[in-house]
């Protein structure tokens, strides 16, 4: 008998992360489903921490690194359900997650399904997190179940939808866009993405200023992958490497700011921390698509 979901969890030297995770979702009730966790060539403790569950919906698939898009890819290629949920390793479900997503979906045929994620306290409450917090959720609040999010409501860590619609990601080479770019092709064919105001998952990734500063600098060089598979003045546009973009982002977001900002940081404990970070993280973002124009 077919489970009406297919999880697929990718993940990658994070062992204690992904045992809460897969622990949550063998938690999960009152809705059929199957575990996919495609370990993607970890060197840590990964291995033996997914052979610690016995529970016959869990499958491990275990590959040579390869990267997020071709861990999902394998994920997908082995999935038998109904509907595919997509969820990343760091994403913990709550209480009636897959019964939240499965509602959604015999509401509205054909379309995807986000979660709500939020950045759980217990990450800490330093002026980047709380940024961060602020962030994560703007999109989604105020929203009501099943509100449609648009084109870049593809941006997920969570997101489910029915198996036939469901292709595989671009291999892009470094962190970024690969959500945004399914999306787009998924949007052209007509499937939705709304929101599933009742899949609520704790973000658990413990962020910083640094590392989110390098991921947006790598969504700036791969803006180009995604724009030269979709070659669109839409595209161009959307991310940023249209001529026009790319000169008013030069003049706005000029990196040597950028640096005097990083050097001396006592601005972070300020009034206008906010609009720094803002600052820094579309800063990072206009060098990567600078880098990215001749690769």
């Amino acid at each position: 008998m077919e489970p009406t979901f297919s999880v697929v969890i990718p993940t990658y030297n994070r062992a204690s992360l992904v045992a809460r995770t897969v622990q949550a979702f063998l938690a999960q009730q009152g809705v059929s489903f199957e575990l996919i966790v495609v370990d993607d060539g970890s060197s840590d403790p990964t291995p033996e921490v997914l052979a610690g569950f016995r529970d016959p919906r869990l499958r491990v698939l275990r590959q040579p690194n390869a990267g997020l898009a071709a861990a999902r890819n394998a994920g997908l290629a082995q999935a038998q359900g109904r509907y595919v949920l997509f969820n990343d390793d760091d994403v913990v479900p709550e209480a009636g997650f897959l019964r939240a997503h499965l509602g959604l979906h015999q509401r509205y045929k054909g379309a995807a399904g986000v979660s709500r994620t939020y950045v759980p306290e217990a990450l800490g409450h330093t002026p980047f997190t709380r940024f961060w917090r602020a962030r994560a959720e703007a999109g989604v609040r105020g929203k009501a179940d099943g509100a449609p999010l648009g084109w870049g409501g593809f941006w997920f860590t969570s997101l489910s939808l029915p198996l036939k619609l469901a292709e595989a990601f671009a291999p892009f080479r470094g962190y970024g866009w690969e959500e945004h770019e399914l999306g787009w092709r998924l949007w052209r064919k007509g499937v939705r993405p709304r929101l599933v105001a009742g899949a609520r998952a704790s973000h658990e990734d413990q962020i910083d200023l640094d590392t989110t500063l390098a991921k947006a600098r790598s969504m700036g060089r791969v803006a180009w992958e995604f724009y030269r598979l979709h070659p669109s003045v839409q595209v161009a546009f959307w991310t940023g490497v249209h001529p026009l973009s790319r000169a008013y982002k030069r003049w706005a977001y000029p990196w040597a700011r950028a640096e005097s900002f990083l050097k001396q940081r006592d601005w972070e404990q300020g009034a206008g921390a906010f609009a720094i970070y803002r600052f820094l993280l579309e800063a990072a973002y206009t060098q990567g698509l600078l880098e990215g124009q001749g690769g």
